[in-house]
């Protein structure tokens, strides 16, 4: 399991998680509906990515989406806000470390579109727009790639996936799905 910090979040935790919820809220009304999450990001991966890897970006947006939101402790809503989001992180949901792992790689595979296990900046700033990013892209791109090599291995999205959603500390992940300023 992954250990859950039972509402212990720290302010940053919060205003990261919040940035994440704005990304999602497309239409900007304090809710994010499985439109706004699935439907609208794969539209947005189809304009850039080849239909395949669109099609898997939808699969891993509808998987998030099942383990994350779709359950019990959001009442199965179809759309929510940000503070029932919040509570339902609140609890120990069913996610193990592997579970946040194999998501990380997934979502990598689906990005490496020349299959040599290496986003180059171009690769990742394809991310990046699916999460609406508005900030410099190679600026995010260097923060991610720790050992200054020019690429982001699998390694390196690995760490910084996990970060961003489990850091409760100001880290270089914190920009891993890009900005909105």
């Amino acid at each position: 399991m992954v250990e859950s910090p039972k509402g212990n979040f720290s302010a940053h935790w919060i205003f990261k998680y919040k940035e994440f919820f704005n990304i999602l809220d497309v239409d900007e009304n304090g809710m994010v509906t499985e439109e706004e999450f699935i439907d609208s990001t794969t539209k947005r991966a189809q304009q850039i990515l080849p239909s395949w890897r669109a099609m898997a970006v939808n699969g891993i947006l509808s998987s998030a989406y099942d383990l994350w939101w779709l359950n019990k402790y959001t009442n199965y809503s179809k759309s929510i806000t940000f503070q029932d989001w919040l509570r339902a992180d609140e609890v120990e949901l069913p996610i193990t470390r592997e579970d946040l792992v194999k998501f990380a790689k997934d979502w990598f595979d689906a990005l490496d579109l020349d299959c040599d296990s290496k986003l180059m900046v171009d690769e990742y700033s394809n991310f990046l727009i699916l999460f609406r990013n508005t900030g410099k892209v190679q600026d995010i791109f260097d923060a991610i790639n720790w050992n200054k090599d020019g690429v982001i291995d699998t390694n390196e999205f690995i760490h910084a996936f996990m970060g961003y959603w489990a850091d409760q500390e100001p880290s270089p992940s914190d920009v891993f799905l890009g900005t909105r300023y």
